[in-house]
């Protein structure tokens, strides 16, 4: 297990960058939305940062759930492979 720490730490960095993400572009399009953003800041910024943030989130996100899926799939290789190496050693 020691071999894939590197990778479940990888996870969580990603997870928590994701939702760290979606909470900064959140209050900032808010924030420019509703006007605090200057006279010159058109409201349709506000959107475009939370559509830019929904992106972001979701490709962090992604990035730690792909990497979980290969962390799984290289524990079923390993599972698999000992049973099968248990199974031919018998014969």
């Amino acid at each position: 297990m020691s071999e894939n720490k590197f990778l479940r730490t990888a996870v969580v960095i990603f997870k928590v960058l994701a939702w760290i993400s979606a909470a900064f572009f959140l209050i900032v399009s808010l924030v420019v939305f509703f006007g605090a953003g200057g006279p010159d800041t058109p409201r349709i910024a506000g959107i475009a940062f939370l559509l830019g943030g929904a992106f972001y989130f979701f490709f962090l996100f992604s990035v730690a759930e792909t990497l979980r899926l290969l962390l799984h799939i290289a524990g079923t290789v390993k599972k698999i492979d000992s049973l099968l190496d248990g199974s031919g050693s018998q014969t």
